[in-house]
């Protein structure tokens, strides 16, 4: 399965400090997996206003290896992992 990590982009560091629900809501994606014990991983996939997104693969029981080679396959037809969000040093 393959869809959004996290409902919205990053927000900026320190921006939800005070409201710890939407922080946890964040994470509202990646919680099946774990309940199922299936394996996942998130991505970059791109940004949103210079903040990043991320692309979560969900596969069988047992398929961590295909799982790996997707996400490699596609990092190595993308620039994504090469950019940084904004705020950081690289801007």
């Amino acid at each position: 399965m393959i869809g959004p990590t996290t409902p919205t982009p990053a927000f900026d560091i320190g921006a939800k400090i005070d409201d710890p629900v939407t922080m946890y809501l964040n994470d509202i994606y990646t919680i099946g997996a774990n309940l199922a014990g299936l394996p996942g991983l998130s991505l970059p996939c791109g940004f949103v206003d210079g903040l990043p997104m991320g692309l979560q693969l969900i596969g069988p029981h047992f398929s961590e290896g295909k799982l790996l080679n997707a996400a490699h396959q596609f990092q190595r037809l993308t620039e994504w992992h090469k950019h940084a969000p904004r705020g950081t040093s690289d801007d």
